[in-house]
């Protein structure tokens, strides 16, 4: 079998304390092998214009095997 990256995501997670849960934004096409210092910098470029405060962020990896 072949492991072939199929693509990646950014999920980040708002919080939302008045209301007492966390509001999840996904941002699909994201590049394959991002640094910690990338995914930083996009978490702060957009916390910067959201009301609600970043919580975290994961990056999510997709993989495709093939015979």
């Amino acid at each position: 079998m072949q492991k072939e990256w199929d693509g990646s995501k950014v999920d980040l997670f708002l919080e939302d304390a008045v209301n007492e849960k966390y509001i999840r934004r996904r941002f699909n096409g994201a590049l394959q092998g991002l640094t910690d210092e990338q995914v930083t910098a996009f978490t702060q470029a957009l916390s910067t214009v959201n009301a609600l405060p970043v919580s975290y962020a994961a990056v999510v990896e997709e993989y495709r095997y093939t015979f």
